[in-house]
């Protein structure tokens, strides 16, 4: 199952005027709303774990400072025995020394220990610190891809709807069609100022000018004139469809003037 699904859940009349902001089209959003719960809970959990994490090191550092508290009373009473030497016999002070020895030895062993805890505490908040930070960015993203569900108006025009194939003919996108990822299903057109694309026979280019005045017609409508100039005449020649291959058209771009 993809990130996104592109079921076209609703959309605005074609033909409408929307304005800037207007929602105009929705996505089915129930796989991402599922996600957005699944990063909420992973999040949540991370922040729980962060915090048992934080309480059981807090422990660890308390039994260890015990421990090495223990030590330093141990050595100290091993020292104050080692006092009553001239009084003990041979055997009793051989095992106060070693006593002695084995307390400093205890203690040394935990003092080593101080910073190699340390840095473990600090790599295991660090790896803490990085997956709640993953887990909010997923959240984040997930929170993005809701909101893209909603397609908005980016500014004030007429909502003119593409064509997909359905079968084996193309027709107009509706409500309930599936889309395939980066594909264009409308546009809003600013009717103040409208381009026409155009093609020009690469014979006929040298006697366009940026600024020449044109007229366009249409099929549909065979007494509608409109008044149009060029304002774009492009570089490179292209095949003319089904022509041959030795003829050549010029993209031209005509920006209506009424």
């Amino acid at each position: 199952m993809s990130d996104f699904m592109q079921v076209l859940q609703s959309v605005a009349p074609a033909g409408k005027f929307v304005t800037k902001g207007q929602v105009v089209a929705e996505f089915d959003r129930q796989y991402q709303l599922i996600r957005l719960d699944d990063y909420r809970s992973s999040v949540e959990q991370n922040e729980r774990s962060y915090k048992s994490l934080d309480a059981n090191l807090e422990v660890q550092r308390k039994a260890h400072d015990f421990s090495i508290e223990q030590a330093k009373a141990a050595v100290e009473k091993a020292r104050l025995d080692i006092k009553t030497i001239p009084v003990r016999s041979q055997i009793e002070s051989e095992i106060l020394k070693l006593q002695l020895e084995e307390a400093e030895a205890r203690l040394k062993q935990l003092m080593r220990e101080v910073p190699y805890q340390r840095e473990t505490e600090r790599t295991q908040r660090r790896i803490a610190d990085l997956q709640m930070a993953q887990s909010r960015t997923e959240l984040k993203r997930a929170e993005m891809n809701v909101d893209k569900m909603l397609v908005t108006a980016p500014m004030d025009g007429l909502l003119v709807m593409e064509t997909t194939r359905r079968g084996s003919e193309f027709a107009q996108i509706q409500q309930g069609d599936q889309l395939f990822p980066g594909q264009m299903f409308a546009r809003i057109v600013d009717t103040s100022s409208m381009l026409v694309a155009a093609k020009v026979n690469q014979a006929d280019v040298e006697s366009l000018r940026i600024n020449a005045p044109a007229s366009l017609r249409f099929d549909a409508y065979p007494d509608l004139v409109l008044p149009a100039h060029v304002v774009s005449i492009g570089a490179i020649a292209s095949t003319g469809g089904f022509r041959a291959n030795y003829v050549k058209e010029i993209p031209v771009y005509l920006k209506l003037d009424k």
